[in-house]
């Protein structure tokens, strides 16, 4: 009996341990879900968004990059996104300045109400992009307005 209690407070402070490192800090902040962190910070997406192709991500880039994939979604140009737009058709799913799985995620309906600030059902142009600089923002942790690699997966890894 012993060894048992033993064994599961080792495994819980294991599971604990992992945990907590494991889970992306864009998620904990509430700026997004698990998964659009985890789609979101891979060095894959960091390239796309990366314009002149220096390795960095300046905040003039990452603008530039979400003011592209909101104009892509809004498909009626009304300024603003409603869930139709927002989620899509399973034909039209994926946006292409993004990943498969990056653009999926970016379009749940959680990630929606996230970036609806005065939850009218409808995410405007300012909303979208006020929301995308507040993950720049937490991601920027040096603070000068651009992201290195590092900067870029130190959340998902939990540094």
């Amino acid at each position: 009996m012993n060894i048992t209690v033993k064994k599961v407070v080792l495994l819980s402070s294991i599971f604990v341990s992992f945990g907590s490192t494991a889970l992306p800090a864009l998620a904990d902040a509430m700026l997004s879900t698990g998964g659009y962190a985890r789609q979101f910070q891979k060095m894959e997406m960091m390239k796309m968004i990366d314009a002149d192709g220096n390795h960095m991500v300046t905040k003039a880039e990452f603008d530039s990059y979400y003011g592209s994939i909101f104009d892509a979604l809004n498909k009626d140009n009304d300024d603003s996104l409603d869930t139709k737009e927002w989620v899509g058709t399973k034909a039209t799913q994926k946006i292409d300045l993004t990943t498969g799985g990056y653009s999926r995620e970016l379009r749940s309906t959680k990630m929606m109400k996230m970036m609806d600030a005065d939850s009218d059902s409808k995410v405007t142009k300012a909303e979208f992009l006020a929301h995308q600089g507040s993950i720049f923002s937490a991601m920027d942790s040096t603070a000068d307005s651009q992201l290195d690699a590092t900067e870029w997966i130190a959340k998902i890894v939990g540094k």
